[in-house]
C-alpha cells in the first residue's frame, strides 16, 4: 500500500515536472518569436497594399514594387470631353492623378507598432488569420485640372459677333451676325474631380452660355435710308486745307452708331496732329484768322452738324464759330477746338444710324442713314433770325514811330457782332406743322485795327537832309568808282 502511493506520487511529481519543462520551453519560444517580430524591421506579413502583397519587404521594396504596379493602373484611364461632334481625350495623367504610395508604405509599416509588446504581438499574429489590405489613395493637381479644363473652354468659345454695316462704291454691305458660346468651367470642373474620385473612365458634355449678339442682319438692313443729308462748298486750291477736309471725312466715315450712343466729332476726327495727317491752315484764334494746324476741320463738323439735325438727331453739345463764316447760313455752324468746344449728338432712334463723309470737287458731304421712321411727306427746314447786332469795339490802335505824325492806316477791318436765334420747321404734305426754337448763337464783334505815325516833321525833315548828304557822297563814290572800272 505504501508502495503504490509512492509510485503514485513519484509518477505526479514526475508528470509535473515535465509539464513545468514543456510550458518553459513554449514561453521562451514565444518570447523569442516576440521579439523577433517586434524587432522587425520589415513590414509585418500579411498586409497588403490595394491587394498587393508587400509583407515581410522593407519600406524602399514596398514602394518600388507598388511604384511599378500601381502607376500602371491610370493608363487605361480617360475623362473625354464632348461638345457636338467635337471629343478632347486625357489621361488621368494629364491631371496630375498619382497614387499616393509614400503615405500607403508609410501606413503599412507603422501597422502593428504602437502600443506595448504584448499588445502589439497580438495585432500582428492576427494578421496570420485576418490580413490587412491597406488602400493607397490618390491624389490630383488642381492646377493641371483647371490647365485642361480651360483648354477646352479656349477650343469651344465662340465670340458673338455683330452684323456689320459699311458702303462700297455707294451699295451698303451687310454681313450676317454670330452668336456666341462660353464653357460653364465650374460645372466642367466638377465633373471631372467626381470622374477622378470614381478612379474609372468617364465623360463630360460641356455645357455653357449661349450670348447673342447686339447687332444684327435685319436690324442693319432696315438702317439704310438716307435720313439726314447736307453739303458745304470750299475752294479748292489750298492744299493743307484741301488736305485736311479729305483725312477728316475719312476718319469720321463708316461711323456705326448703335440706339443710344453718344458720336463726338473730336473723338471721331482723332488727335488733329501732324503725324495723323493734318496740316498747317486758316484757323480761327480769338476772333482773328490764323495760320494753325488742322484748320477746315470745322467745315466738317458743320456740314455733320447740319445732317445730324435734318436727321432729327438729339444734338448733346453744339458751340458755334467766335465769327461768323462763309459756307454756312449764320446760326447753324458748328466748331471744334481743343477740349472745350465739341459736336456731339446721340442716335435716339431704335436702330444703327451710320455716317458717310467725303469730298468731292468743291463740296464736303455728309449723310446720315438709318430707319426712316416718320412720314415720307416729311421736310425740315430751318429759320435764323438775328435778334441783336453788337456794335464793334473802339478801334484799336497802334503807333509806328517809323511813320510820319499824321499817317493813319487801317491794317484789319473789325465786324459787327451778332445775336442769332434759330428755329426749326416742320412740314409734312408741304403743310407747316410745327415752329419751335432750336438753338442761339452769337458771334462776337470785333474791333477795327488801326497804324498811325507818331514822327515829328522837324525829326522827318532832319532824316531827309541825312539821307540827301549820304545820297551824294555815295555819288560820288560811285562815280569814282565807275570811272575807275571803265578805265
Amino acid at each position: 500500500m505504501k508502495k503504490s502511493i509512492v509510485i503514485a506520487v513519484s509518477v505526479i511529481v514526475a508528470a509535473t515536472a515535465v509539464a513545468a519543462g514543456v510550458f518553459f520551453y513554449r514561453d521562451a519560444q514565444i518570447k523569442a518569436e516576440m521579439k523577433a517580430l517586434l524587432s522587425s524591421t520589415d513590414i509585418y506579413s500579411g498586409i497588403s497594399i490595394n491587394g498587393i502583397d508587400v509583407g515581410l519587404l522593407s519600406s524602399e521594396e514596398a514602394y518600388t514594387k507598388l511604384k511599378t504596379e500601381l502607376d500602371e493602373s491610370f493608363d487605361d484611364k480617360f475623362i473625354e470631353f464632348h461638345y457636338g461632334d467635337e471629343t478632347w481625350s486625357y489621361n488621368f495623367k494629364d491631371f496630375g492623378v498619382k497614387n499616393d504610395i509614400e503615405s500607403a508604405v508609410k501606413e503599412a509599416f507603422e501597422y502593428g507598432r504602437d502600443g506595448e509588446d504584448a499588445e502589439r504581438y497580438k495585432t500582428i499574429k492576427a494578421l496570420e488569420v485576418t490580413p490587412v489590405d491597406i488602400e493607397c489613395k490618390y491624389t490630383y493637381d488642381k492646377t493641371k485640372v483647371n490647365e485642361k479644363i480651360n483648354e477646352v473652354a479656349a477650343a469651344v468659345f465662340v465670340e458673338a459677333k455683330d452684323s456689320t454695316m459699311s458702303r462700297e462704291n455707294g451699295t451698303f454691305v451687310i454681313t450676317d451676325e454670330q452668336t456666341g458660346f462660353e464653357m460653364d468651367i465650374n460645372a466642367a470642373s466638377e465633373n471631372v474631380i467626381t470622374i477622378i474620385e470614381s478612379m474609372e473612365s468617364g465623360s463630360v458634355e460641356i455645357t455653357g452660355t449661349v450670348t447673342e449678339p447686339k447687332v444684327t442682319r435685319e436690324e442693319n438692313e432696315k438702317a439704310t435710308s438716307l435720313i439726314g443729308s447736307y453739303y458745304t462748298t470750299f475752294s479748292p486750291g489750298s492744299w493743307g486745307r484741301d488736305e485736311n477736309l479729305r483725312v477728316g471725312c475719312a476718319n469720321i466715315n463708316g461711323t456705326v452708331l448703335q440706339p443710344g450712343e453718344e458720336f463726338s466729332m473730336n473723338e471721331g476726327l482723332g488727335p488733329q496732329t501732324y503725324e495723323n495727317g493734318y496740316r498747317n491752315a486758316t484757323v480761327i484764334v480769338n476772333g482773328k484768322y490764323e495760320d494753325g494746324l488742322a484748320g477746315g476741320v470745322c467745315q466738317i463738323t458743320t456740314t455733320l452738324y447740319n445732317a445730324a439735325i435734318l436727321a432729327e438727331l438729339n444734338i448733346t453739345q453744339r458751340s458755334n464759330h467766335s465769327l461768323a463764316v462763309g459756307y454756312i447760313p449764320l446760326g447753324q455752324d458748328a466748331a471744334v477746338a481743343g477740349t472745350y468746344k465739341d459736336l456731339k449728338f446721340v442716335n435716339n432712334t431704335d436702330y444703327p444710324i451710320y455716317i458717310e463723309a467725303y469730298t468731292t470737287s468743291n463740296k464736303v458731304v455728309c449723310n446720315i442713314y438709318g430707319h426712316e421712321e416718320h412720314d415720307s411727306t416729311r421736310k425740315i427746314e430751318f429759320e435764323n433770325i438775328v435778334t441783336a447786332t453788337i456794335p464793334k469795339p473802339a478801334e484799336k490802335v497802334t503807333e509806328d514811330p517809323e511813320l510820319p505824325e499824321g499817317t493813319r492806316e487801317v491794317t484789319s477791318y473789325g465786324k459787327e457782332g451778332k445775336k442769332v436765334a434759330t428755329y426749326k420747321l416742320v412740314y409734312e404734305n408741304g403743310t407747316l406743322l410745327s415752329r419751335e426754337f432750336f438753338s442761339n448763337s452769337t458771334y462776337i464783334a470785333t474791333a477795327d485795327e488801326v497804324t498811325v505815325g507818331t514822327k515829328k516833321a522837324e525829326d522827318a525833315m532832319s532824316e531827309t537832309n541825312a539821307s540827301s548828304s549820304a545820297g551824294n557822297n555815295s555819288s560820288t563814290e560811285n562815280s569814282q568808282e565807275n570811272g575807275s572800272i571803265f578805265q
